[in-house]
């Protein structure tokens, strides 16, 4: 599988991956919402689970749990390749995992550090 995505990521060349190396970019709380505030093409994306998202998630965010592999595979496909991705989830973990995953299928992505749980703590407003 590594050797696909190390093949493919080749193949789609470094602008369409989003950073010159290849890596998903990581942006902090602040620079992540104001990013995508100024980005018309933003979609928020929240890949925790839904009971996670069901307690607290950024205003705009719309759910795809990660780790619901096979719903997620199949939520991105109806995914607009033009738009941007931003993605978190609870601590960053996730978030990176699926914003690679993304970045390899050809989309823009860029995550968030920390998660939700940095978000939270920096104390930025919350929908519940």
């Amino acid at each position: 599988m590594n050797y696909l995505m190390t093949l493919l990521a080749s193949a789609l060349g470094s602008c369409a991956l989003g950073s010159p190396d290849g890596e998903v970019p990581v942006l902090t709380p602040e620079v992540f919402i104001e990013t995508a505030r100024a980005d018309s093409t933003a979609f928020i994306l929240d890949v925790r689970r839904p009971g996670e998202f069901a307690e607290g998630h950024l205003e705009g965010a719309q759910l795809l749990d990660w780790l619901d592999q096979p719903a997620f595979i199949e939520g991105i496909k109806h995914f607009d390749k033009k738009r941007t991705y931003y993605l978190y989830c609870r601590s960053g973990k996730r978030s990176n995992a699926a914003a690679t995953y993304m970045q390899a299928e050809g989309f823009r992505v860029r995550d968030m550090a920390g998660g939700y749980m940095r978000w939270t703590a920096e104390g930025r407003p919350v929908v519940k």
